[in-house]
């Protein structure tokens, strides 16, 4: 390009530069056009007077989005330094351009603007790009960190703090190691969170869904004096459209702190957000639209399946930061020292709590991160009874008694009831009894067959079982053992799962057989609840597969934020029995928790039942169950009891032989 040409070009840029910014703005053309004129100009004082305008341009920071001023200016010095580096016969070096460049941002320019200038150049090559040369990426590097710790040490909010987010978020992978042990990670993290969760330029303290829910239809007609809430414009803010980048810098500048006051903030900063997010759910009526209802009246419709994809987001990018705590939390022996861990741990759980309406929405077992820090903190907490008591009293519903109507309460009952199926444990019999019956009873004592009540009915037996199990207990559950007994038999198959009864009778079993301390109460208990179950087994029925409520298959969760999808949950058959099968099976399955004592009689009983089978493919079930038990799922003892009565007859009675 000729020197005249160059000129009237750059005049050109120049002048669009100066103009006000008005509606028919077009910012990407604008960065376009300053980008490819600043990569071809060979005057280092036409490089520098370009890069200035462009640090001060109406066009560009009159605009009611500063970040996304940040993040066009960034863009014009990230592609002009690509375009540059492209090509190496210029009059110009590029270490000379870079200079120029450089030169641009002088003292007129708020130093936080400089940081835009030093990670978009850096952002323009890889770490070990040899055409930037190793003086001028360490001046850069050293440039663009002292700019961002000094406005993260001194303001953690403002535009000045969220352009230095936006920069050090972009240039931070290619830092060398040298400079990124000189970044203030704890100034870092106190900016950076709230910036991604409270700002309005993130998530907004939860406030985007308040206002997508003033934007909903009512009926045909749309609300005209509302402005409409669009969730495709809110995608392309610049901290939400890059969440999953500023989760894992949040991640990373978490493990590099690991200070006690530095987890006390970001757990404040995710309790606020969870807290509020949950609330502003529950008071709007987006929970209980369907997933093809319209949430705004952008010309392309937008609908619950976008505001899902929005929230998980949200999710994934805090249960990042929450890993990164959780490991933390295991490694520091000073926070251990302290006794601060069950604290965190606790604060931690109850954040997921309120984050649950969105996990339940999702497949928490596919998502291993959010695993992790779930059980982490559960077994933490265990450790420690007082802790775990504070914890559940915090998670237990509000309303004792009751069933809630809100759906977004009833899951929170049922956080409530799986947390507390590994913390019954801990807790006392006291606690037991004032908090946690009270809470699972009203789900026990009324089953219903609505969808969203299926769950919380299922959690309340395993919680009872838990608590049948524990040994501090043995008293209370011997008290409610008879009536909990006749509701697990009056529930199935309408209101309990097949797995769920099985997994019930066994447990029954299993919980009041030797040594366990309820068999020192009375020791015949499982032969009493196998009894109840030989009635049942007459009584049931044998001719049709049993309708029994199996749970919904769990949706699937999207990517996570490094944008890898979860590991799908591979999907298991379930065979269809009769209802007397299943009750066979239940008294199969209890057989290796059974007395030595007492064990060949029930041998026999339940050979006789298996023997008396007619039905083919039950039959074959039935046998096949049979054999796995007595092959491999009985200890020593009870196998020296099974192999000679297998022998000596057994084998016959089984199989349907007649002597």
């Amino acid at each position: 390009m000729t020197s005249t040409g160059s000129a009237h070009l750059l005049t050109a840029i120049l002048q669009s530069l100066q103009a006000p910014a008005g509606r028919n703005t077009n910012i990407r053309t604008i960065v376009n056009n300053t980008a490819v004129t600043l990569s071809r100009l060979t005057n280092p004082l036409n490089v520098s007077l370009l890069a200035t305008q462009s640090l001060a341009a109406p066009a560009i920071w009159n605009n009611p989005s500063p970040l996304s001023a940040s993040q066009a200016v960034f863009d014009i010095f990230r592609l002009s330094t690509q375009e540059r580096a492209r090509e190496s016969n210029r009059a110009l070096s590029l270490n000379e351009w870079i200079d120029a460049v450089v030169t641009g941002a002088d003292a007129r320019i708020p130093r936080w603007k400089h940081a835009l200038v030093s990670s978009g150049i850096l952002a323009a090559f890889e770490a070990d790009d040899a055409r930037l040369p190793f003086t001028t990426r360490t001046n850069l590097e050293a440039h663009l960190l002292e700019v961002v710790n000094f406005h993260f040490e001194f303001s953690t909010s403002g535009i000045e703090t969220h352009a230095c987010i936006l920069a050090i978020s972009n240039a931070y992978r290619l830092l060398s190691e040298d400079s990124r042990y000189m970044l203030n990670y704890p100034a870092l993290t106190g900016a950076l969170l709230p910036a991604m969760f409270l700002s309005p330029e993130g998530y907004q303290t939860g406030d985007f869904l308040r206002q997508i829910d003033r934007s909903i239809p009512i009926g045909h007609q749309k609300m005209a004096v509302v402005p409409s809430f669009s969730l495709k414009d809110f995608l392309t803010h610049p901290f939400v459209a890059s969440m999953g980048a500023l989760a894992k810098l949040a991640a990373t500048s978490m493990a590099s702190s690991g200070e006690t006051e530095t987890i006390n903030g970001a757990l404040s900063v995710l309790a606020t957000y969870s807290r509020s997010l949950v609330s502003i759910w529950r008071e709007t009526g987006l929970s209980t639209l369907p997933d093809d209802a319209t949430i705004s009246h952008d010309p392309v419709q937008t609908n619950t399946a976008q505001l899902w994809h929005v929230l998980k987001s949200s999710l994934f990018s805090a249960v990042v930061v929450l890993e990164s705590i959780v490991r933390v939390l295991l490694q520091s022996h000073q926070i251990a020292r302290n006794n601060e861990v069950h604290a965190f741990a606790s604060q931690i759980l109850c954040i997921l709590r309120d984050f649950y309406f969105i996990t339940h929405r999702t497949n928490p077992a596919a998502f291993g991160t959010y695993m992790f820090v779930y059980h982490a903190c559960v077994d933490i907490v265990m450790s420690n009874p007082a802790q775990a008591e504070s914890l559940a009293a915090q998670l237990a519903p509000i309303q004792a008694g009751t069933i809630p109507t809100h759906p977004t309460d009833i899951l929170r009952d049922l956080y409530f009831l799986n947390t507390l199926e590994y913390l019954v444990i801990s807790c006392s019999p006291r606690f037991c009894t004032t908090i946690v019956s009270p809470s699972l009873t009203p789900y026990l004592t009324s089953p219903s067959i609505t969808p969203i009540l299926r769950e919380p009915f299922e959690s309340a037996h395993s919680l009872m079982l838990a608590m049948i199990g524990c040994p501090q207990l043995v008293e209370s559950s011997y008290k409610i053992l008879p009536g909990y007994i006749e509701s697990v038999f009056a529930a199935y198959p309408l209101f309990l799962s097949t797995r769920q009864f099985r997994l019930a009778m066994a447990s029954l079993v299993k919980f009041t057989s030797p040594p366990t301390a309820l068999s020192g109460v009375q020791r015949d208990l499982p032969d009493i609840i196998l009894e109840m179950l030989c009635a049942r087994i007459e009584a049931a029925d044998s001719r049709y597969p049993v309708k029994a409520y199996k749970p919904p298959t769990s949706v699937p969760a999207d990517a996570t934020p490094d944008g890898s999808a979860p590991a799908a949950a591979e999907p298991q058959a379930e065979e269809e029995f009769t209802e007397r099968d299943v009750c066979i099976l239940s008294m199969l399955d209890s057989l290796p928790f059974m007395e030595e004592a007492a064990l060949e009689r029930w041998l026999d009983i339940a050979a006789g039942y298996v023997g008396k089978t007619t039905k083919g493919d039950s039959r074959e079930a039935l046998r096949g169950r049979f054999w796995d038990v007595i092959s491999g799922e009985l200890d020593v003892g009870r196998s020296q009891l099974a192999i000679p009565w297998w022998s000596e007859g057994g084998r016959e009675v089984v199989l349907g032989i007649s002597a």
